[in-house]
């Protein structure tokens, strides 16, 4: 499974301006060409993988507007399995997949309704990501995902070895703020021994943003 982790962030690491706020703020400092940049990525992998914060703030389609490929599965992983049910995923036809967790089974089937959404069952309390996409693999084919999360879920699979790169769109603004949201969140580190380490593959300038791109070391 390649994962690829793609993400706008500020110039101090930001990709929000505050807990609970939509991350579309940043979309309206990138142009068209930054835009297709990023449809581009989507119309290429399998699926595409946001956290519920996303779905709850933004309401996002998920699709590739901008690009001439394909619509990426849509995966959402979420331990309560609290999807609203006017969600833009769940009325669109668009395939979408949800993960969670062992103990959801029973709840699962309020949304048999919604015919374009499958499971993956993994884990019983917490989601076990590596058996969940070993499951997208063997059930649905799924082999490269794109990961377009908040700081928590990126986090989260980083620290577990997931995430094959990274794809930095930097834009040239400061953010601040200690509880505002960075690309990754989480527990953190607390020795260099610790921290996981990726290589600088390339660099493009383009405009006023650059795009840093590092593949796991």
């Amino acid at each position: 499974m390649k994962i690829s982790l793609v993400s706008e962030v500020s110039i101090d690491g930001k990709i929000t301006f505050g807990e609970g706020k939509s991350s579309k703020d940043l979309f309206s400092l990138l142009s068209t060409e930054d835009m297709e940049f990023i449809h581009e990525i989507r119309g290429k992998v399998d699926g595409i993988l946001v956290g519920m914060n996303t779905i709850r703030y933004d309401n996002p389609s998920l699709t590739c507007r901008y690009g001439k490929g394909k619509n990426p599965i849509r995966i959402i992983p979420t331990n309560r399995l609290e999807i609203p049910k006017d969600a833009i995923i769940l009325n669109d036809g668009v395939p979408t997949i949800i993960i969670t967790t062992e103990m959801n089974q029973e709840k699962a089937k309020e949304y048999e309704v919604y015919q374009n959404v499958g499971f993956v069952f993994a884990g019983q309390e917490n989601i076990d990501f590596t058996e969940a996409f070993s499951k997208l693999e063997n059930k649905y084919n799924i082999h490269t995902i794109m990961l377009e999360g908040g700081g928590t879920l990126n986090w989260t699979l980083i620290d577990k070895n997931l995430v094959s790169e990274i794809i930095i769109i930097r834009l040239p603004i400061i953010i601040g703020g200690k509880d505002n949201v960075s690309l990754v969140d989480g527990e953190g580190y607390t020795e260099c021994k610790f921290a996981k380490k990726f290589n600088l593959k390339r660099v493009e300038f383009r405009g006023n943003v650059t795009i840093n791109n590092y593949v796991r070391a």
